[in-house]
């Protein structure tokens, strides 16, 4: 019979996995508590948080959970794994992690899901080189907003030749009239 702590772990590992955009299952084996608590904060900037927790309450929290996508990543909760939650933007968190693991190649990634995708880890070491949701937005907006400043442009040298033109013409007429 599971004791109450276990119970209330289970439930807030359910609660993060029902509101996380993204999950990382991570090896963890053979990180120092310094550089645990340094991922931490890396994670925790880039919008995401670590959670350590025994692979069998994190199991008891998908069973609980029932979603497909999380049910297949069951199979990587085997040895030391260190989860990384992603809330706001799912890939932020994931790159911190691999910002972090570039210098000491820990922790391995095991799998991840985001925004409801089960990927292995090969396909997760690939979203190092994907920007951001936000730089992803930043650039469509920027190449959006291309044509239509130099669609104003254009219609603002038009302008500015037409009034420097009926200045020039009234110049004329009073100089004309002056004489």
């Amino acid at each position: 019979m599971p004791n109450e702590r276990n119970k209330k772990l289970v439930k807030e590992i359910k609660e993060k996995i029902e509101t996380a955009n993204s999950i990382t299952f991570t090896d963890y084996a053979g990180i120092s508590a310094d550089q645990a608590n340094a991922l931490r904060q890396k994670v925790k900037d880039a919008g995401g948080e670590v959670l350590v927790a025994k692979n069998t309450l994190f199991k008891a929290a998908i069973d609980e959970n029932g979603d497909k996508s999380i049910t297949d990543a069951k199979k990587d909760l085997e040895g030391p794994t260190m989860t990384i939650f992603g809330f706001k933007d799912p890939i932020l968190p994931i790159k911190a992690l691999f910002e972090f693991a570039k210098n000491i190649d820990l922790p391995k990634v095991k799998s991840a899901i985001i925004e409801g995708i089960y990927n292995s880890a090969e396909k997760v070491s690939v979203i190092k080189t994907i920007p951001s949701k936000e730089e992803l937005l930043t650039k469509i907006v920027s190449s959006m907003n291309s044509p239509i400043s130099g669609f104003v442009n254009t219609i603002s040298g038009v302008q500015r030749k037409f009034i420097f033109a009926v200045n020039a013409i009234a110049k004329k007429k009073t100089e004309g009239g002056a004489n």
